[in-house]
């Protein structure tokens, strides 16, 4: 899509009336992130109370004994103390998340208030909006099939730039929490003096953030086909 930011308000682009400016789209994503904000703290206070030295060594020891662990860098201690660091900074990142999320609800009800404030007054959503909502609306939906790709969807179909770009940069936004859980999972590991450990687990970061943007910048493409 070619319009641009600064674009008058009749220029091309979407019906400042659809759905996605509609409060019950605003009430979807603030209920279903609510929702997993809780179950995020839940997971988060279950995992750092019931996984502790003892669990930690009983999985390492299990773990080592297989055929397929013969050449693992860790030794049985290491593997049980790395288990442990994760398992006890990811479920504190998950409790930051949960907390993270649920503020960012009220943020985003208010926000979406501002943007909607600015279309009554004939004025264009920020030029970040498409890539923002798009990727909150694909974590909101982070269950059903795909959701990258259907938050790039919007973002594409929301964009006042480049539909693929800001496909591809919901990608990124999509998953904002968990990233909080990865970054405490690999400061564990670092803090523990795992570093190989750590370099594995941001290794897996990137590919899946990779996964992501890939699949939202489809989303994207194709919105931005389609609305042309």
């Amino acid at each position: 899509m070619t319009a641009t930011a600064d674009a008058p308000a009749d220029s091309a682009g979407p019906d400042s009336s659809s759905l996605f400016y509609d409060t019950w789209l605003d009430w979807l994503i603030i209920g279903l992130l609510g929702i997993g904000s809780v179950v995020a703290a839940w997971l988060g206070v279950t995992v750092s109370t019931a996984v502790d030295r003892a669990f930690a060594e009983d999985v390492a020891a299990e773990f080592l004994a297989g055929p397929d662990a013969t050449e693992f860098p860790l030794t049985e201690p290491e593997l049980a103390d790395a288990i442990y660091a994760v398992a006890t900074w990811a479920g504190g990142g998950l409790v930051v998340a949960g907390v993270l999320t649920l503020a960012l609800c009220v943020w985003f009800r208010r926000y979406r208030n501002r943007v909607r404030d600015r279309l009554a007054e004939g004025r264009r959503p920020p030029r970040w909006h498409a890539p923002l909502l798009g990727g909150l609306l694909a974590t909101a939906l982070a269950l059903v099939p795909f959701p990258q790709a259907v938050g790039g969807g919007a973002a594409g179909y929301l964009s006042d730039g480049s539909s693929t770009l800001d496909g591809a940069v919901a990608g990124v936004v999509f998953g904002a929490p968990g990233y909080v859980v990865w970054l405490a999972a690999v400061a564990g590991t670092l803090a523990a003096g795992f570093g190989f450990v750590a370099a594995f687990l941001v290794l897996v970061l990137l590919v899946e953030l990779v996964v992501n943007v890939l699949f939202a910048a489809i989303g994207g493409l194709v919105a931005g086909f389609v609305w042309d």
